[in-house]
């Protein structure tokens, strides 16, 4: 089917009309040369028009053609990711009696309090030293009560214990000093 195209201009194909669509922006880019102007006060700039003024130092400044290198193919992999384990801060310390309290003079019973980051793991319990040696069995709380401690100077520990008994961590050794009564016989 022809068309009739009256005064127009011979028709060209399309691929030549796109075609000059697409260089023609690339060749105007790299025909377009480059100014550095240079005014009386030494100010510099950059412009595509010399200026008219003659007051002004002009010099052409040569354009490089772009990169036209092929981009190598790359593959990027993701890191390994590594793993690793901040060893965990522990902080157990005696907060109740205070360090070289004096218990007053009575039968020797008095609260040990202690206190703990981070708090206790599902599986680990506290002992509480009493001049090194265990107070009854590894615990859950933080909490005890001593009953009938002997008079003179005595050092409490707390220790965290992890689920097979062993130590996580220690807290400093308190000192206190128990009064009581002597009584003769």
């Amino acid at each position: 089917m022809k068309r009739e195209q009256g005064n127009a201009a011979p028709s060209r194909p399309l691929w030549v009309l796109l075609t000059g669509i697409w260089l023609a922006p690339a060749h105007i880019l790299m025909a377009q040369p480059v100014y550095k102007v240079t005014d009386t006060d030494g100010n510099v700039t950059f412009t595509d028009t010399p200026p008219l003024s003659s007051d002004s130092i002009v010099e052409e400044q040569p354009v490089h053609t772009p990169n036209s290198a092929k981009p190598t193919a790359t593959t990027r992999t993701p890191p390994a990711s590594v793993e690793v384990e901040v060893p965990t801060r522990y902080d157990t310390r005696i907060v109740t009696p205070a360090e070289n309290a004096t218990i007053p003079m009575g039968p020797g019973n008095f609260a040990v309090q202690a206190a703990l980051s981070p708090r206790l793991a599902s599986s680990e319990t506290l002992q509480l030293l009493l001049d090194g040696e265990p107070v009854g069995a590894p615990q859950r709380t933080a909490n005890w009560q001593l009953t009938n401690v002997y008079r003179g100077e005595h050092r409490l520990q707390v220790v965290r214990l992890d689920e097979s008994g062993a130590p996580v961590d220690t807290s400093a050794a308190s000192t206190v000093f128990v009064m009581r009564p002597i009584v003769n016989r």
